[in-house]
């Protein structure tokens, strides 16, 4: 036995491993199909375990179903291949392999827990939490704590979280995953140092633990603590130096924080020491164009598109580059091909309209109908407000405990501003129960305008209800604005008004949102639409929408609640 990452694994998971760590995911995965490799009994689980951690989810999927389809019968193979649909958002899938698994061998506590992480990765809280009890009821294993603390962290019970995250401790639970959602506890309670602290322990426990490296590193960043921001990648990279989603992480978050440099130098080693790579070449275009806005990015993405033609997020880029190089057409079909992935797609969408501007603009005026999609309305307030101003004066008291950071996140397109964590729904405050009630009025109505008006693209997802995937409050200040942007995890978006600046320059449409403003194409003509802040105004658009703000001036400040909407 090798050591492999944090490991020791038989010879065939070393070649899995082995693949993965030089970013070639895609052919470790016909290479398992086509062999008869299956991990040994003793290490699937560990094994199934740290794919999901460096997060090759389709990997761990593959194979932990092809186990699972061989003996459905084992314990392990159960959970392993339900916890991977999980990470593949395959929660149905997930939950009828548990409960299949219950019909075989009987209730388990390690089979409720599966069945909790489903619902809590689809927002059913309530749900979740009663399988998560159900399981620690029947003596799970101590990480089931961690789970509970999640779920009522995501409930807003952030108290009653962090208690459970102690008992999970009490209990001997040394797993870096349990760190990892105690680290989000603390963080909701404003005991910032405190989360550090846990999500330092996570990296300690798990180097190759992609996601709490990004989440430390998101905190440092937004709360000024620049001394240790990427350090952790630093420490795992000399102990993992085979493993390159590391250096490939580390590389985007330089890229987020501004040091172009320093990403294309770690971009271009990684070229030289892994070989050819889709995900790296196309890294490297956006950076080099970043450092050179005269750069022809496209013999690179070329490079990546013939290593790797199904990678969504590399079409997207490709696309995008090709419509700045004027070649609309091409831009066209890639980005067609990216459709054909996923035809829900937001980023996808919006860039195949862009092309289609020039190539089919009847199609591009059908999708992007500023007029007939863009729609303003007023909820109406609670009836103890005598007006929308008074409720948003307290919604504001109710909203501003929760911008706590120092800095916009890096990963968003805010620009100099705060951004609250978390679904901002979850949150017990009265106030903000009485948003969403007030908002969900709103988005019946929009929805039924959807029916009437809608493209094809909105209406094929229509459904008898809805649910939120997101919601946020941003506050901007001194020059602060959003980039244009599309809202990747939505189907319907929004923006509702809750403070504005007194005085405004509306002939410069200052803090205006604008819709249509294609700048990364050379023949632009946008924005083609733009809607006046004012407070008390909910704006509903689709999320494919290339949607901004214009700056306001410095002093003033402009506090929203925005979210994202997708049918249940």
């Amino acid at each position: 036995m090798t050591q492999v990452f944090d490991g020791n694994f038989s010879e065939g998971c070393q070649r899995m491993l082995h693949a993965i760590g030089h970013g070639r995911e895609a052919e470790a995965i016909a290479t398992f199909r086509q062999g008869s490799f299956r991990p040994e009994p003793i290490e699937h689980k560990a094994f199934i375990q740290m794919l999901i951690d460096i997060k090759a989810y389709e990997l761990a999927s593959c194979v932990a179903l092809a186990v699972y389809n061989e003996d459905k019968n084992t314990l392990d193979n159960i959970t392993c291949a339900a916890r991977s649909e999980i990470y593949c958002q395959r929660p149905d899938h997930a939950i009828k392999i548990a409960s299949d698994g219950t019909t075989l061998l009987g209730p388990t506590p390690a089979l409720h827990l599966i069945v909790g992480l489903a619902m809590m990765s689809v927002g059913s809280l309530d749900n979740a939490g009663s399988a998560i009890q159900a399981a620690l009821q029947m003596k799970a294993e101590p990480i089931g704590l961690a789970y509970l603390g999640e779920v009522l962290r995501l409930m807003g019970r952030t108290s009653d979280a962090i208690a459970c995250h102690e008992k999970c401790v009490g209990a001997g639970c040394t797993d870096a995953e349990a760190y990892l959602l105690a680290g989000n506890a603390y963080y909701d309670a404003d005991q910032i140092d405190t989360a550090l602290t846990h999500y330092e322990k996570a990296v300690l426990l798990k180097r190759h633990y992609v996601d709490a490296h990004d989440t430390l590193n998101k905190a440092l960043w937004e709360h000024g603590k620049h001394t240790n921001f990427l350090k952790s990648f630093d420490l795992a990279i000399e102990k993992l130096p085979t493993l390159l989603i590391l250096r490939l992480r580390q590389a985007y978050f330089r890229i987020l924080a501004g040091k172009l440099d320093d990403a294309a130098a770690q971009l271009n080693y990684c070229l030289d020491t892994f070989g050819p790579n889709a995900r790296v070449y196309a890294e490297l275009a956006g950076v080099k164009k970043q450092l050179n806005k005269d750069f022809d990015t496209l013999p690179l993405y070329a490079q990546a598109y013939e290593l790797d033609a199904a990678d969504a997020n590399m079409l997207k880029a490709y696309g995008r580059n090709l419509i700045g190089a004027q070649q609309y057409e091409r831009a066209a079909e890639i980005l067609a091909e990216c459709k054909a992935i996923d035809s829900a797609d937001q980023e996808c969408l919006a860039f195949l309209s862009a092309a289609n501007t020039h190539v089919k603009p009847e199609d591009a005026a059908r999708v992007n109908d500023y007029d007939g999609l863009v729609q303003a309305f007023e909820p109406r307030p609670p009836a103890e407000y005598a007006s929308l101003q008074n409720f948003n004066a307290a919604l504001l008291s109710a909203l501003q405990p929760y911008h706590r950071s120092e800095a916009a996140p890096l990963d968003q397109t805010l620009v100099r501003g705060t951004q609250t964590h978390g679904m901002l729904f979850n949150n017990n405050s009265k106030e903000i129960k009485q948003l969403e009630s007030m908002l969900r009025e709103c988005i019946k109505d929009y929805i039924a305008h959807l029916q009437k008006v809608g493209p094809v693209e909105i209406k094929n997802r229509i459904s008898d209800s809805f649910e939120f995937s997101g919601a946020w409050s941003v506050q901007l200040s001194e020059g602060g604005y959003h980039l244009d942007h599309v809202h990747s995890a939505g189907w319907i978006s929004s923006v509702y008004y809750v403070e504005v600046p007194d005085e405004l320059n509306d002939e410069t449409h200052e803090g205006w949102l604008k819709f249509g403003d294609m700048h990364f194409d050379p023949n632009n003509t946008g924005p083609h639409r733009f809607v006046k802040p004012i407070p008390g105004r909910l704006v509903l658009f689709p999320s494919y929408m290339l949607h901004g703000t214009v700056p306001i001036q410095k002093g003033k400040r402009r506090t929203t609640v925005a979210f994202d909407v997708v049918p249940n």
